[in-house]
């Protein structure tokens, strides 16, 4: 029976397989065998060293050759593993060539059928081109012939119409020739009818004065009632031609300065500090009682005016005053008297609030506007405007002051110098002056008539037939830049003449007036009846 150890010893090697038992043993054998392979292949290749070395570029990449290629030759300077290294770099390299052309040998075959094909399809696209090309060069000429046919129509038709054109106009200039010098002759037939027609009157006028001179005295009474018949045989003819020359002619015997709405200069008005001021020392800018800031300034000519008194107000009679709720003439107020006046000139104002209270009387500024005027002002000039403040933010104009204006004596002055009774080149008389506030105007803009430029604020009348406007407001945008803020004037000027209008340089504009008038239904269709020609 077996001991104990030794059945364990049986138990460990049953368990062994056969590589464990003999493992050794045939590594032994592969290595033995290996070295045995090489030593037979080295020898054998060694034998057959020289037929190989003289065949050495169909020798040196077979399999058997490679591993012993540097121990067979190598070059000098190179020892035989490095060359075998090099040898074997130079095997793979070769063999993978061959084998890599022959791998992309299709490739290569359906990217040259991709060339043939994109090589036919450029000459195609080339073709179509051609072909293309010569169809729009078809049409080109024949475009071509089509416009040379139309304009060798059209140009004598152009010469004719141009020729039409000229003739038009050449009967337009004798047409309009001809209306000015009927016109020119109208204006000299009725001046000389004027000149007649006060000659007329100035000989009755004498030869009354004659008559009552004979009637003063008893002695020379038969010769005042022979004196008087004749004066009265003599003046029924006269009287009715002097009327048909000014009821059906229209004809003047003199030009008459408008009613004047104005104070006397001593005029103490009451401040919003609560001093006093004479109203010829109050300038634009200025603040009278209840925040009521003035507008405008006014120096006018007193000829033609009626002075009256009204407590210790002297203003003329067409001024414009509140009594008991109603506003009436200043000559129609029960506490107005009559008054010697000698000064000769007046002065008025324009204000925010469109009043001048003095002597707790409630006067009108010079525009006269009332609430009713207010809100037709706003709709026939479409601006958003409420108060008297508006009226002058919107609406009123003047010029800068270095604005040129011809006087009847040939010179220039600047519109800031004109003086009240200055005569402008057309015989109108300037009755007024007016000093505007530039600073609290909506814009002062530089405007563009043509060759002739001017500055001023927003709103300034024109009654020139040359300009198809009546207001500044109206010209469009490329006829006006607006100045910047430090290029605006404080001070902005315009006049007041006996005609309503006057010129500057070439252009006819009407007088300070009609900026309210423009707008105002009542004032408006008498203002446009003397549009300048």
């Amino acid at each position: 029976m077996d001991t104990p150890g030794l059945q364990d010893v049986k138990k460990m090697y049953e368990k062994l397989n056969y590589f464990d038992q003999y493992g050794g043993s045939v590594i032994l054998f592969v290595i033995i065998t290996i070295i045995l392979i090489l030593l037979v292949s080295y020898c054998f290749i060694m034998i057959q060293s020289q037929p190989i070395i003289d065949d050495w570029p169909n020798q040196r990449c077979k399999p058997n050759i490679i591993p012993f290629a540097g121990f067979i030759t190598h070059p000098d300077g190179v020892s035989a593993m490095e060359y075998t290294s090099q040898n074997f770099t130079y095997c793979v390299q070769n063999n993978l060539s061959s084998i890599t052309g022959a791998a992309i040998e299709p490739f290569n075959y359906i990217i040259n059928i991709f060339k043939s094909i994109t090589g036919q399809m450029d000459q195609d696209l080339q073709n179509t081109r051609g072909m293309l090309n010569k169809i729009r060069s078809f049409f080109q000429n024949v475009t071509e012939e089509i416009m040379g046919r139309v304009v060798n129509v059209t140009v004598p038709l152009q010469q004719i119409v141009i020729s039409f054109k000229d003739l038009i106009s050449k009967i337009q200039g004798t047409m309009t020739a001809g209306l000015f010098t009927l016109f020119g002759s109208y204006y000299t037939l009725k001046s000389f009818l004027g000149v007649i027609a006060q000659f007329i009157i100035a000989i009755l006028i004498t030869f009354a004065a004659t008559i009552a001179a004979l009637w003063a005295v008893p002695l020379t009474w038969g010769a005042a009632a022979a004196n008087t018949a004749v004066f009265v045989a003599i003046s029924i003819p006269m009287v009715i031609v002097l009327t048909f020359m000014t009821k059906v002619l229209n004809i003047k015997n003199n030009l008459k300065v408008p009613k004047i709405k104005c104070f006397d200069k001593n005029t103490p008005i009451k401040m919003n500090d609560g001093t006093y001021k004479k109203i010829i020392h109050i300038g634009v800018g200025d603040v009278l009682c209840d925040n009521n800031e003035v507008t405008a300034c006014f120096k006018l000519i007193t000829r033609g005016s009626i002075m009256y008194k009204l407590g210790t107000v002297i203003v003329s009679d067409s001024h414009i005053v509140n009594c008991s709720g109603n506003w009436i003439h200043v000559s129609e107020h029960p506490d107005a008297i009559k008054y010697e006046y000698n000064e000769p000139f007046l002065y008025c104002l324009n204000t925010s609030n469109k009043t001048i209270v003095i002597d707790n009387y409630i006067f009108t500024d010079w525009d006269e506007i009332y609430d009713t005027d207010v809100d037709q002002i706003q709709k026939n000039s479409g601006i958003k405007i409420k108060t008297g403040k508006d009226l002058h933010y919107y609406l009123d104009g003047g010029f800068d002051g270095s604005t040129k204006i011809k006087l009847a004596n040939g010179s220039y002055k600047d519109i800031k110098n004109i003086e009240v009774d200055d005569t402008l080149e057309n015989g109108e008389i300037v009755y007024g002056t007016v000093k505007i506030n530039g600073n609290n105007v909506s814009e002062q803009i530089l405007f563009n008539l043509g060759n002739f430029s001017f500055e001023g604020g927003p709103n300034l009348a024109i009654c020139d037939n040359k300009i198809s406007v009546s207001s500044t407001l109206e010209l469009k945008h490329y006829s006006k830049i607006k100045l910047n803020e430090n290029q605006n004037h404080n001070l902005l000027y315009h006049l007041l003449t006996n005609t309503k209008t006057f010129n500057i340089d070439k252009i006819r504009f009407y007088d300070y007036n009609a900026s309210i008038d423009l707008f105002l239904d009542k004032n408006r269709e008498k203002l446009l009846s003397i549009k300048y020609v």
